[in-house]
């Protein structure tokens, strides 16, 4: 198995261009980018949160015989006031290579010791770092909140529609000794591809007629470990459209991450299913949706999605949003069938910037009426073979965010689904610029108080 890093910094979709310009080589020296981060940990690891990159002028540099790249101390001071009213932590990025492994030089390391403890000082609470990239390796010296040693085993994960991290020295690939029942999808994803969805975690959130479908087409695919998040139990119309449900689980009101975690086992043992039987935004949810490499969100109401939406782009985590829409025409004779599937990625859009959340839609939801697909009822129509068309399609997308099977280009673009013509079809969004749930929330990471 690959090494676990003992940190991941997650780099969001808009932020991996600056981060790579900066670093690039100028007038025959090396440059310095400075990133502001926040940061969460997890159980075996720390997330850190890249929220802003910032770059010296040229100006701020001076010659230094021996030094990659020196610059005066003045010139970080607006810099670290930035930092410290924003409690964030400053890593500062440069490269040595175009590709392949790279290693800390002893004039690295001294810069390093030098200038870490003094933003530990300064921002305690927050990590700090000297991070050296190439084009697919990353090695560092970080300094965690309260820890004098320095973490080196690093990890660098470029958002985008297709999510990248930087290899080990093992070059990033999974041995897998069920290699035979997966002989024909690696034809597809390659043996990189197959290593990376053993190493993945995914998370359903709702798991009747979308999740369902979700999570047996994920175990199918040998996702290494699936998350179900969902704190209902099953009723009589789950018979109809959760998949894996039988007349006893009805009769005994089980849990649907129970019959989810059934479901998994009878596809296979290689894959870990983690049963979270509570509503997002309950604790427990929230920290298992933390480990999670991506989110797929099966969930019928606004204020669910915008709870989602919240918590994927704090962490920095792809969110993959499905909904199913059957409602009449106005004379009633007559009715439309229409869905999504968003691919929302950090740092590309949000479901507020695209305007699929709004706070109209928020407000219209509530009001002492359950939500609803129908106008004016309490039930929500569901059909099983079109929530399978709609889990199919997220599917492929964790598919091609993990594996980048497909050629991809920037245009921001969700899926449509006609379910009158059986049609799905991809539409180009024009997301707001200046949207202020990503300033707020993106990268965000966990609230830390220092005292005053």
């Amino acid at each position: 198995m690959k090494r676990r890093a003992a940190v991941e910094i997650r780099v969001p979709a808009h932020l991996a261009g600056p981060l790579r310009a900066g670093v690039a080589y100028r007038r025959g020296r090396e440059s310095v980018a400075f990133g502001l981060v926040s940061h969460t940990r997890l159980r075996d690891r720390t997330l850190v949160l890249l929220r802003k990159v910032v770059t010296l002028p040229d100006e701020a540099y001076v010659a230094a015989p021996g030094h990659g790249a020196k610059w005066t101390g003045a010139s970080m001071i607006p810099l670290l006031n930035e930092a410290l009213a924003a409690n964030l932590g400053v890593f500062f990025f440069h490269a040595h290579s175009a590709a392949g492994p790279v290693q800390l030089s002893s004039d690295d390391r001294n810069s390093a010791r030098q200038l870490l403890p003094a933003f530990q000082n300064l921002i305690p609470l927050r990590p700090h770092a000297s991070i050296v990239l190439s084009e697919d390796h990353a090695v560092a010296m970080v300094l965690l909140p309260d820890q004098a040693g320095y973490v080196e085993a690093v990890r660098v994960r470029w958002l985008g529609k297709v999510v990248r991290d930087t290899l080990d020295d093992e070059g990033g690939e999974v041995k897998d000794r069920r290699e035979g029942i997966f002989e024909s999808q690696a034809l597809l994803t390659g043996s990189r591809g197959e290593g990376r969805l053993r190493e993945a975690t995914v998370a359903v959130v709702g798991l009747s007629g979308g999740g369902s479908h979700v999570v047996q087409q994920l175990a199918h695919l040998g996702i290494g470990r699936v998350i179900g998040i969902d704190g209902d139990r099953v009723d009589q119309r789950s018979r109809s459209r959760l998949v894996g449900v039988t007349a006893l689980d009805v009769l005994l009101r089980r849990r649907k991450t129970s019959v989810m975690a059934r479901l998994v086992r009878r596809i296979t043992r290689g894959v870990k299913f983690t049963s979270i039987p509570h509503a997002v935004p309950h604790q427990r949810a929230i920290d298992a949706l933390k480990e999670a490499d991506v989110v797929v969100g099966c969930v019928d109401s606004y204020h669910a999605r915008a709870d989602i939406q919240e918590l994927t782009a704090r962490y920095l985590i792809p969110y993959i949003d499905v909904g199913l829409l059957i409602k009449p025409l106005q004379d009633a004779k007559a009715i439309t069938i229409g869905g999504n599937v968003i691919n929302a990625i950090p740092g590309h859009f949000c479901l507020w910037c695209i305007g699929f959340l709004s706070e109209d839609k928020l407000a219209a939801e509530t009001g002492g009426r359950p939500p609803s697909y129908f106008h004016g009822t309490d039930r929500q129509a569901q059909v099983v073979s079109m929530n399978g068309v709609l889990a199919s399609q997220a599917v492929n997308e964790v598919l091609q965010l993990l594996t980048g099977f497909a050629p991809v280009d920037d245009a921001p673009v969700i899926k449509k689904f006609n379910g009158l013509e059986g049609t799905l079809e991809t539409w180009v969004v024009k997301p707001r610029l200046g949207c202020p749930k990503c300033e707020t929330a993106l990268a965000a990471g966990d609230v830390v108080w220092r005292s005053i």
